[in-house]
């Protein structure tokens, strides 16, 4: 299992990168929550918050031979159309704001797992404004993952 020190370096208990995730996501992603988005749940290997018609989700995940912090977010209305959730990535990209491999997901290890977090956290803070804008859709449909 990738860890980190959580003391700085010393002998004591090191964090997973599920840990990292929770702990730096609670912080950097507070802004959704002053947004309208209900406080963060507790889900495999991360944080989800829900609100305002979305789902978003930032996780760390082990497959195969990669080990990656991934964020997607999804329409959260009933009824669903028909492609409902993207990757931050391509979001980020569709809305013009830079290329996806701007945001890349691979962390080897707790600290990039961090660093992971606050990109995508600074990606979301962005997008926002987009996410809760009268274009949802069209831009759902044009960055969905299926």
């Amino acid at each position: 299992m990738v860890t980190t020190p959580l003391n700085g370096g010393g002998m004591g208990k090191r964090e997973t990168g599920e840990e990292v995730v929770r702990r730096v996501g609670r912080d950097a992603l507070s802004f959704l929550t002053e947004a309208g988005l209900a406080m963060p749940s507790d889900i495999a290997g991360g944080l989800e918050y829900v609100g305002r018609g979305l789902k978003i989700a930032v996780y760390h995940y082990v497959w195969i031979n990669e080990v990656a912090v991934a964020a997607f977010v999804e329409v959260a209305e009933e009824p669903l159309p028909a492609r409902h959730r993207a990757e931050v990535e391509r979001l980020y990209a569709e809305c013009g704001l830079g290329p996806p491999n701007h945001l890349p997901g691979i962390a080897g290890n707790a600290r990039l797992a961090e660093v992971r977090v606050r990109a995508f956290a600074g990606a979301l803070r962005e997008l926002l404004p987009f996410l809760l804008g009268t274009d949802r859709d069209a831009l759902f449909r044009r960055a969905s993952v299926g």
